[in-house]
């Protein structure tokens, strides 16, 4: 029996990124800290994460930006669309920005974090678990 998987592509605005991720078991979040709305210019941020194992860069991006020393962003240096957050504390996950699949049907969010930084007009994600900070 093979595993079951639910492989999709993406990449940046435009094109010089491409990526391959295999969904199958990921989570994804609304990231509402200070550094995600200032890098996504947004009043949020949505990451979807996976084991390393299920992603490959096709053409990898070659910005790199730290707005602190717990995690790397990748970025498209033509076109400046946010790629990653690769946490440190977290070496065999990445989180990819969500926006950046080509296909993002059946993608829900189960988790908001950093809450404490939420837009007051931005309510909630119905269902969705809800934490002040990364816990």
């Amino acid at each position: 029996m093979s595993p079951k998987t639910d492989l999709r592509t993406g990449g940046c605005l435009c094109g010089a990124v491409r990526y391959e991720i295999n969904l199958d078991g990921s989570e994804t979040n609304n990231c509402h800290c200070r550094d995600c709305q200032k890098n996504s210019g947004g009043a949020f941020m949505p990451f979807t994460s996976v084991d390393r194992g299920q992603f490959r860069w096709i053409s990898a991006p070659t910005g790199e930006g730290k707005a602190s020393e717990i995690a790397v962003r990748r970025f498209c240096t033509g076109c400046g669309t946010p790629m990653t957050w690769e946490g440190r504390d977290f070496p065999d996950r990445i989180s990819i920005s969500t926006g950046t699949l080509d296909d993002t049907s059946g993608i829900e969010i189960s988790v908001e974090i950093y809450t404490r930084s939420r837009w007051d007009s931005i309510p909630p994600v119905p269902g969705a678990r809800q934490y002040e900070a990364e816990d």
